[in-house]
């Protein structure tokens, strides 16, 4: 708790920053609500919810856009860079079985995103904000340590406190710094559950093996990852094809429903998650020992140059090594057991074919092992690969292409006139194949079919001009800067498109959004603009929103090359105007000569109403021709199918 006496002191000149909920509840049970509301402090909100929350209790706050800008992302991406190529240069995880990358891979990319981005962009912010509202005292919450798991949102792994207590120190500022509260796990309790959760995952998983061979028997089959981003279309068409073939799931979110398909549905089957994380006996020891005896090497190495952790002055060597420690070293040996018993999976049942739509963690390691015991993979990319614009795009692409086109799969299926261009600025060893889109939703271009979708999801709009905004906020935590909006960027470009379209007759702006534990509708609602020109849909299949829609709009996500595929115009926006997705976009400017296209950049909120007033003008009342679709779209003759390609794997039993 603050001292009393601190307590009386004002908060004018304070620079107060939140980032849970949690943390301003406590702030307001030390301070007071309504000294909090009615003082002159600066208050920095970071994360959604906690901005939300202010919002409701009529606080003012502000949010990181005023303290992130086309410079910040720059900033952070080369200081993340220098820090990663140590660690790349230097590790060199390898197991038994003679599985290397998949490890290394996944260390780095879990480090670089859920601890490096993370401290740099917390350092950058609050510079910025010091910089511009030159505050005279910080106030923030300090946490202990706790580790969280790897791929969730770290609500445990709070360093907020930490920087703001190391930037005050560095700068010469007061600092007040109020205790969060901790969580208290009876240690032998967590231990017997751990202990109880790997007994049943070894059982779980020798039961699977013996089902899945009565079930498989004289039957070829697929194994696929999972049926996230519409992969179970690819497995459709190959299950349709062939009589005797069946397909088995590494990854489901549904267990129960995938428990009855396993009963009833004959050609299906699901490991259920069930790889056990844990290997007893001298394997899983001896992978620990080696494990820890690399990362002593790397961290003697950053000891001798601790200019390389360090950002602005701070200094985050030992967060990130706590981080390696505590959460990293404890995944790999998971994801080390996780590869042996697929291994066992894999050397007794031994699939025809291997598809996966990314390679990270386990999934990377999957492609390997098909590699080592002469099985063939296939990965289907679910990301949007573009031709590099500049080194920025190129750094972080390439980050982004190392979970999904660069891997150890001995086949990339190349969706996209777009993804070959990729592949050009960063050549795979992989062997492509030229398949068209897979994994993109399509859609049938029929007008009494748009209409009564129409009807159907926004009858009070049927007569209207229908803008679709679709795109995906990355958490803090878990963004990549430059080529993905953060989550106040993809806030703020939506608000953006609100303020122009609300002054627009004719046109009604839908928002696509998918609900996250890090952004939820309540939340995200209370912080866009009032207004009743557009809605929110949460609900349905983006199929029906793009057959609705005369133009998207997005940043860089997946949805504009699935638009492009349907012949639906693309705007893409950037209210910082740092990335263009398509780098050959109409760049729509009122000082420049515009011609009707397919896709259109705008690079600044002020050039968005005269641009969508040209959209309207021009693009909306033209006959398109056909030939602006054709630099996105592969011609049928230079397509290949992917059951005919490997058919000879399920027809002739090799």
């Amino acid at each position: 708790r603050v001292d009393a006496l601190l307590l009386k002191l004002s908060l004018d000149n304070t620079l107060i920053i939140f980032e849970y909920v949690d943390e301003i509840e406590l702030c307001a049970s030390i301070y007071g609500i309504d000294r909090i509301r009615n003082s002159s402090c600066h208050i920095l909100a970071i994360q959604p919810e906690a901005q939300a929350y202010l919002k409701r209790e009529k606080i003012v706050f502000c949010n990181t856009l005023e303290f992130f800008s086309k410079e910040s992302h720059e900033n952070i991406l080369l200081k993340s860079v220098e820090i990663i190529e140590p660690f790349r240069r230097l590790l060199n995880i390898e197991d038994c079985l003679g599985i290397k990358e998949g490890y290394n891979n996944a260390l780095v990319f879990c480090l670089r995103h859920y601890s490096i981005l993370y401290l740099l962009w917390l350092i950058e912010i609050i510079n910025n904000a010091i910089e511009q509202l030159k505050p005279e005292k910080m106030i923030a919450a300090k946490w202990n340590y706790v580790p969280d798991a790897i791929d969730c949102v770290l609500r445990n792994e709070r360093c907020l406190g930490i920087i703001v207590e190391k930037t005050a120190v560095q700068k010469g500022l007061k600092v007040e710094l109020f205790n969060g509260r901790e969580k208290h796990i009876n240690p032998i309790v967590r231990k017997v559950k751990t202990f109880l959760m790997r007994i049943l995952e070894i059982i779980a998983f020798q039961i699977n093996m013996v089902l899945f061979g009565f079930k498989s028997k004289g039957r070829r089959y697929v194994l696929c990852s999972s049926t996230s981003y519409n992969l179970t279309k690819v497995i459709g068409s190959l299950i349709s094809r062939f009589d005797k073939l069946m397909y088995a799931l590494l990854y489901s979110d549904q267990k129960a429903k995938d428990i009855k398909r396993m009963v009833c549905d004959s050609r299906h089957w699901n490991l259920l998650s069930c790889l056990p994380a844990y290997l007893p006996g001298t394997r899983g020891s001896d992978f620990l020992k080696g494990l820890e005896n690399t990362i002593i090497r790397i961290k003697e190495y950053f000891s001798d140059n601790r200019q390389i952790l360090n950002y602005k002055g701070i200094e985050i060597q030992e967060l990130v090594f706590l981080k390696i420690k505590e959460s990293m070293i404890p995944f790999l040996t998971k994801l080390h057991s996780q590869t042996y018993y697929l291994d066992k999976f894999i050397k007794n049942k031994n699939p025809a074919l291997v598809l996966s739509q990314m390679a990270r963690g386990i999934f990377y390691n999957l492609g390997e092992l098909a590699s080592i015991n002469n099985i063939p993979s296939v990965l289907i990319s679910h990301g949007s690969h573009v031709s590099v614009s500049n080194r920025y795009a190129a750094l972080e692409w390439g980050e982004h292409g190392l979970g999904l086109m660069n891997t150890h799969y001995k086949y990339l299926a190349v969706q996209s006139p777009w993804a070959m261009s990729y592949l050009r600025d960063k050549p795979t060893d992989s062997i492509p194949i030229i398949t068209g889109p897979l994994l993109f939703t399509k859609i049938r271009i029929d007008e009494d079919i748009k209409l009564s979708t129409k009807k159907r999801i926004i009858p009070q709009h049927c007569n209207k001009t229908i803008i679709l905004h679709a795109s995906t906020p990355k958490l803090y935590q878990a963004y990549r800067p430059y080529v993905y909006e953060t989550v106040d960027e993809y806030i703020g470009n939506i608000n953006s498109l609100i303020r122009v379209v609300d002054e627009l007759d004719g046109v009604h702006l839908l928002v696509r959004f998918r609900p996250s534990n890090y952004l939820t509708l309540k939340d995200f609602l209370e912080l866009l603009i009032k207004s009743n020109c557009y809605s929110v849909h949460p609900e349905g299949t983006f199929e029906d929103y793009l057959t609705i829609s005369d133009l998207l709009v997005s940043y860089s996500s997946t949805t504009v090359e699935e638009a492009l595929q349907n012949m639906v115009p693309v705007l893409l926006y950037d209210s910082q105007g740092k990335y263009c997705h398509i780098k050959d976009a109409q760049t729509l400017d009122p000082s420049l000569n515009i011609n009707v296209d397919s896709c259109y950049f705008i690079d600044s909120e002020k050039k968005l109403e005269w641009g969508l007033n040209w959209l309207i003008e021009h693009h909306f009342t033209s006959d398109i021709p056909d030939n602006v679709w054709k630099r996105h779209v592969f011609n049928d003759s230079e397509k290949v199918e992917l059951s005919s390609y490997f058919s000879g794997l399920f027809l002739n039993g090799k």
